[in-house]
């Protein structure tokens, strides 16, 4: 191919606003589809690790990071009863050890900041409103179909549709994510609201049976973000996230100390949602015809590791840099399924193994469990999307 290939990005989340602007700044035509009328985004803090720093430089959002981010403070994890600290947490040293500071974000300053950078490269390239019924994926192209008939043909395409993925049951065949066991609820409280006592420290993750609770702040203060995660033998809910009623959250935490269960009473109706933690199983292969999937659509995985947009993000720099290196689809599609289905898969593995880890029954193994898995996790914080092979 001579001309700049039309491609077709199903989703207009964190992946897929990612792997827009990555094949924007490549030099492709891209069609972003988002199912919902406006585009925004939901969810609370997220953790930028050094790998997705380096991807969101490559994709041209380094500066904006350093606005949006807070970078850790020192911290520490507590014992659930009784608040006595069982491990301090220094000053994160990332910058030092992988040429990257780590950073908190609210989720959505950084969906802001990729739907800005998109439409900055081309404004027209966003269309929302826009539900998926049908792909058809062919040798030589690419056909969809929205659900008011209005079809759409491409040189090819990206389902970046997140885990109930439209694009991946097209491609692949219907299947169902898996429930982890794990429910997590996620909230921000205003920062005004919140007395210094209880954010002393900032950084704190207190432990307890089957369970786990993390906060931070946001905005600089503005915000305090928390997860707190339970073990479930089901999620009976409709939706994979709702609306939590604070009652629900505090009596699943009622045995914690007195600091945790005054700041949870705090959270904001409107700001709390419930989560079911869901994962897939890997796939073999992303790639059918001129198709193919990024981020959760590809390889959903539990939180456990902190990684699932970070992959997200590393996905959409090695796809700009496949479609900068040759015009062909085909091509591309292999250099990106070749360089990055080996290192979501150890990704996913990784994450899985730490579930059960961090959720014993004694605060002091939960302890060790966390130590370990910090230092495993580290080991993919020197992977730059921006300069491995592709």
């Amino acid at each position: 191919m001579t001309r700049s290939a039309h491609v077709i990005v199903v989703g207009g989340g964190i992946g897929g606003l990612a792997a827009a602007l990555g094949l924007l700044r490549a030099g492709q035509r891209v069609t972003l589809l988002e199912q919902v009328a406006s585009l925004g985004e939901v969810g609370a803090g997220l953790s930028i690790t050094p790998n997705a720093g380096k991807a969101l430089d490559f994709l041209g959002l380094g500066d904006v990071l350093g606005r949006i981010g807070n970078t850790p403070p020192a911290g520490q994890i507590r014992h659930f009863q009784t608040g006595a600290t069982l491990v301090n947490l220094p000053q994160d040293q990332s910058r030092e050890k992988y040429g990257k500071p780590l950073y908190h974000v609210h989720r959505a300053d950084l969906h802001a900041a990729l739907a800005a950078a998109v439409a900055a490269l081309d404004a027209g390239c966003l269309h929302t409103g826009c539900e998926v019924r049908h792909v058809d994926s062919r040798a030589d192209g690419v056909r969809v179909t929205l659900a008011d008939g209005t079809a759409i043909d491409a040189d090819w395409l990206v389902g970046a549709d997140g885990i109930h993925s439209r694009v991946r049951a097209e491609l692949m065949g219907p299947d169902r994510p898996n429930f982890t066991g794990y429910v997590a609820w996620r909230g921000l409280i205003p920062g005004e609201l919140v007395e210094p006592a209880l954010l002393d420290p900032p950084l704190c993750m207190t432990v307890g049976p089957r369970r786990m609770l993390m906060r931070y702040p946001l905005r600089r203060g503005a915000l305090v973000n928390f997860v707190a995660i339970a073990r479930r033998t089901a999620w009976m809910e409709e939706g994979w996230s709702v609306r939590s009623e604070r009652h629900e959250l505090l009596d699943e935490f009622a045995d914690f100390e007195s600091h945790t269960l005054r700041l949870l009473a705090l959270t904001p109706v409107d700001r709390l949602f419930k989560w079911g933690l869901f994962d897939r199983d890997p796939l073999p292969g992303w790639t059918r015809g001129r198709a193919t999937l990024l981020g959760d659509a590809a390889h959903a995985m539990p939180p456990f590791t902190g990684q699932g947009a970070v992959m997200a993000l590393e996905d959409a720099a090695i796809l700009g840099r496949a479609a900068a290196a040759t015009p062909d689809p085909d091509e591309l599609m292999q250099r990106y399924e070749a360089a990055r289905l080996p290192r979501v898969t150890a990704a996913l593995v990784m994450s899985r193994a730490r579930s059960e880890l961090y959720f014993a029954d004694d605060p002091l193994q939960q302890v060790r469990a966390l130590g370990a898995g910090m230092a495993e996790l580290r080991t993919l914080y020197d992977y730059d999307a921006a300069t491995v092979p592709v």
